[in-house]
């Protein structure tokens, strides 16, 4: 499985590195690339993470001197688009068609399968701006992980906000990234039956 994920800059952010090693060690990971907003650069050094996973983080040509992959190649052959952390300005972002981030660049030039993690405060995540880009977002066929519980530095207490803990998360992403496979298959196998009788 070949898996991109798209940080974004959510407070969230600050324990990424531990999912992407985690995911890294997946067997059922062959590759994995990441690309980060330029805000979620602000909360997380790119350079940091590159050196943790010996991978290329892509930031956006304006912050990054160094040749930048375009969006088609970033996206191409992967068999899931992870965005996580995904802050309410990211969900505005992909949910408007807006292009200004790397990120949701990659959102619009990828059709296959899309998981948002979201992390930002309940009552955020319940106004009902947010609400609408979510079920915008859900009807392009976007999935949505479950937030976890956290501690909140905003609130300064735990709150159910956080980003989906990684023993919760991974099960989920995998069904949903071979479930369209395996749905394919279904087709085809029922399909064969009707087309040696035609």
């Amino acid at each position: 499985m070949k898996i991109l994920v798209g940080v974004s800059g959510s407070i969230g952010v600050l324990n990424i590195h531990s999912y992407l090693i985690s995911l890294r060690s997946e067997p059922e990971v062959e590759e994995l690339r990441v690309v980060m907003t330029p805000t979620a650069a602000r909360f997380v050094n790119p350079q940091g993470l590159e050196a943790l996973l010996r991978l290329r983080v892509h930031v956006d040509s304006w912050s990054d001197p160094r040749p930048m992959l375009p969006p088609p190649e970033l996206v191409h052959g992967i068999d899931l688009y992870l965005i996580a952390p995904a802050s309410a300005t990211t969900l505005s972002r992909c949910a408007a068609g807006a292009a200004d981030t790397l990120l949701a660049n990659c959102y619009l030039n990828w059709t296959g399968p899309v998981a948002f993690a979201p992390a930002m405060a309940p009552e955020m995540w319940e106004h009902p701006a947010v609400r609408q880009n979510v079920a915008r977002l859900e009807s392009f066929g976007a999935r949505f992980l479950p937030m976890g519980k956290g501690w909140s530095a905003a609130a300064g207490k735990v709150i159910q906000g956080s980003l989906c803990p990684y023993q919760q998360m991974w099960p989920l992403l995998k069904a949903f990234a071979l479930r369209p496979a395996a749905e394919a298959d279904a087709v085809d196998s029922s399909a064969t039956p009707h087309a040696a009788r035609t």
